[in-house]
Formats: C-alpha cells, structure tokens, sequence
C-alpha cells in the first residue's frame, strides 16, 4: 500500500512538472486561428483568434515582432482581432503566425501558416522642381534625421488598441495614385509609392480614419507638413502634404476627427493628400481600409 501511494505522489509531481512547460497543441483543440487563405505582398489582413478557454497574456507573434490584443468575451466564448500586414518590400513564402496565451494558469503555444503571393504594381510617371528628386548636399543631413524619427515612430506598438472597424475615410475626394506604383520623377526612377493619393482641393478637411493619439508631428523633406496617428497595437496612419496641422503630439483624436487641411507641402504635382498606413512598421496599402476588401474573419 505505501509503496502504491509512492507511485500515485510520483505521478501527481510528474504531471505538474510537465504542465510548468509552455504545451503546444493544435489550433482546433484549443484555440481557433482565423486568417485568410493567401495574402498579397504590400496588403494588410485580419487574423482572429478564438477559443472556449480563457486567454489571458495573449501575445501574437508576427513577423519578427509581437502584439498584444485585447481580448473579448460573448456568451462564454473568447476572441481577438489581430491587425496584421505584408510590407511593399518583402518575399513572398509562407509565413508562421504564432499564438502564446495563459490556458488556466498554464502558457500554451499555437500557431499557423499565411501564404504571402505576388501583387501586380502599376506604373507611373511624375515631373515635380529637381530638389525633389536630387535633393541639394545641404538638406541631406535633414533628410537623414527626419527618417530616423519617423522610423522610430512607425515602430510603436502600443498595448491598447484604438481602432475599430470600419475605418473613416480621410476625405470624400476620388482616389488617384495608388499604392505601390513604380514612380519615375523627372525621367529618373525613384522607387515606390508608399501610399495612397487622394484628391483633396487645397484646404480640404483631413480626418483621421480612426481614433487615436498623435505620436508625430512635423514639417518633413518629402511629406511635407505631416500626422503620425498611433491606433493601437501596432497600427499607425500617416497623413502628408497638409497646408495646416491642427493636431499636436500627444493629442488624443477620435475617428472622423479633423486633423488638418490638405495641401502641396513636400514633394508633390499639386494640393492632395497622402495617406500611408503601417502595421508594425510595415507599409501596407491603405486602400482594402475603405473599399470592402478588408474584413473581419467572422
């Protein structure tokens, strides 16, 4: 009998030991992770996750960085809506999207795949002054500065997040330039455009296309006079070209909020706005935000 008590104790210590150690299980035992199928180079998506368990320290790990999203309970079920994204400049491959949550007291691993594809990139031709395309030695250095600060910026991945869906549209101008044009300026090949260009008649009202907090606010070589509007859990929209700012860093903005008025600061061919869209550092084409394309995976 004492010896029958030793081993059941054994047992008991053994299974507690293994329970201390992260447990990886798959996706349709625990947890549910919803993504699209395949997702194009340059575009953003949704992934939900969602399970029957309590999720506590949900961390979602992407693309060599991580995210923490609120999670939301319904009638005894728990989820969480990720915003996540394929930046202009990166490989297409399949991609591992990871899950780690607090499973009754106990961390608990998932994960799943995303296929990344090919996305077609028209062209475009531009002539705006030559400063713009071959900026004089003395504004180097600036330029240099201002992509540093605005690097730092685009990689805050605050804890809260302050989007909801759907998006506001900035304006209610026709969009024109898309993302991911191969540019040329002035006969010379200047890389991408890492936005979306919408008409806006100078002075018209910017809105910002969700609620937020100002994280940046400058006159800047190329983007001329710009916002920075931080949405939460790695998600920021960038607002270029204005002839008039009327946010300031560390002002908390609503969805719809006026921000600015449009104009033809930096490098542009005449009054618009810029709008670029970021996810986790990453540019990502801003237009699925506000034609349909985008959805959540219900």
């Amino acid at each position: 009998m004492f010896r029958l008590m030793k081993f059941h104790v054994a047992l008991q210590l053994l299974c507690l030991f293994l329970l201390s150690f992260p447990v990886a299980a798959a996706t349709s035992e625990m947890v549910e992770i919803a993504t699209p199928h395949e997702v194009g180079v340059g575009k953003a998506f949704f992934a939900r996750i969602t399970s029957w368990y309590p999720l506590e320290d949900l961390t979602v790990s992407w693309n060599g960085k991580t995210v923490k999203p609120s999670v939301k309970e319904d009638k005894g079920k728990y989820s969480a809506d990720v915003l996540l994204g394929i930046g202009l400049r990166q490989e297409t491959g399949v991609y591992h999207l990871g899950v780690s949550a607090s499973v009754w007291g106990h961390v608990r691993q998932f994960g799943t795949s995303v296929k990344v594809v090919e996305t077609e990139f028209q062209k475009e031709t531009l002539t705006v002054e030559p400063k713009m395309v071959i900026p004089p030695e003395e504004v180097l250095e600036r330029i240099k500065q201002e992509r540093a600060v605005i690097l730092e910026a685009l990689n805050i991945v605050s804890p809260r997040q302050r989007w909801e869906f759907p998006f506001s549209r900035p304006v209610k101008g026709k969009m024109l330039s898309r993302f991911g044009l191969y540019r040329t300026f002035n006969g010379h090949t200047k890389g991408r455009h890492t936005g979306l260009d919408f008409r806006a008649w100078l002075g018209t009202p910017i809105h910002s296309m969700a609620s937020g907090a100002v994280v940046l606010v400058g006159n800047f070589y190329y983007g001329g006079n710009c916002a920075f509007i931080d949405h939460g859990n790695g998600f920021i929209s960038m607002y270029a070209h204005m002839s008039k700012v009327f946010v300031k860093q560390g002002d908390e903005v609503a969805s719809g909020q006026k921000v600015g008025l449009s104009g033809a600061t930096g490098r542009v061919t005449g009054a618009h706005l810029h709008l670029a869209t970021f996810v986790l550092g990453k540019v990502v084409d801003p237009e699925p935000f506000f034609d349909g394309q985008l959805r959540l995976n219900e």
